[in-house]
């Protein structure tokens, strides 16, 4: 069997190289061949990945949340996909905690060798992919606004930075969704659409059910402050565990959203669509590695 390494060296402040010659070995003794790539950019991990996919039975690879986008991009439009790999080297890991994969290297890696695994939903946004979330408005450019020397340095405290600045000047949004043979309309502070139960390394969304074919659609309320306190409860409600949250909720495995701006999307923390969008569950799509 044939594995496919791919690593960020700049995923959580560079200490996959604390660990690479001890993760190579370990692979070594799995598969009977490893390949290994340390990324150039997030368009050659994509790239990489595509022309990898036909020619291994598993890719393996390291990085955050991002890297996984990147990874997950490249693989489903791919009409041969081999099992994922994933060992968590990033800031947040919000896809690690999701999938309950341990942050710990040699505990990830011990996952791999098991090789029980498990199917993946996978988010279509345009033309673009995305694994646990994709989110417009308050704070949500924040994972990629956000400059990279910065969160070496204070690590994912940097994302909260970043996006206490966006909270204080927040705009709203006006959106109309066609869902279900349904049409809702709001304006709103915040949209996010969720295959996950963590954002940025927070318990959030924690009654939801993934990869269950369809999507859970949150459109904060608008209010005080132009919604930012609600902003604020939707987000305690998720650490707190409280029942009730100041937005709408809506479950769909399809639909298309218009705005009346081209406002750009975030996308598993990475740069996104401008403007409306149309999205698709991807079903099952992908198969990883999991305990």
């Amino acid at each position: 069997m044939k594995c496919y390494y791919v690593y960020n060296p700049k995923s959580g402040k560079g200490k996959i190289f604390k660990y690479l010659d001890y993760i190579i070995n370990e692979l070594n003794k799995i598969y009977d061949k490893v390949d290994v790539h340390e990324s150039l950019s997030s368009n050659d991990i994509i790239e990489c990945v595509k022309k990898a996919s036909s020619k291994y039975d598993a890719i393996i690879f390291s990085g955050g949340d991002g890297t996984f986008n990147d990874v997950a991009c490249g693989l489903a439009t791919c009409s041969i996909r081999p099992i994922l790999g994933y060992i968590p080297m990033g800031t947040g890991n919000d896809i690690a905690r999701n999938l309950k994969i341990s942050r710990n290297p040699k505990k990830a890696l011990k996952i791999i060798r098991n090789q029980k695994y498990i199917y993946h939903d996978v988010g279509k946004i345009n033309d673009q992919y995305f694994i646990y979330v994709a989110a417009l408005g308050s704070g949500s450019s924040a994972s990629f606004t956000t400059d990279h020397q910065t969160k070496k340095i204070f690590g994912k405290f940097a994302y909260v930075f970043e996006g206490v600045k966006e909270f204080f000047s927040p705009e709203l949004i006006n959106v109309k969704i066609n869902y279900n043979d349904k049409v809702f309309e709001a304006t709103t502070p915040l949209v996010l659409i969720l295959n996950t139960k963590s954002i940025g390394g927070m318990l959030f969304n924690r009654y939801s059910k993934l990869n269950d074919g369809n999507f859970d659609i949150l459109i904060v309320k608008n209010g005080l402050g132009k919604g930012r306190f609600n902003v604020i409860r939707v987000f305690l409600r998720g650490i707190l565990g409280f029942k009730k949250r100041p937005a709408i909720q809506i479950k769909s495995k399809e639909f298309e959203m218009k705005l009346e701006t081209e406002l750009i999307w975030t996308c598993d923390g990475n740069e996104g669509p401008k403007g409306n969008i149309k999205v698709v569950n991807l079903h099952n799509h992908l198969r990883i590695f999991t305990p």
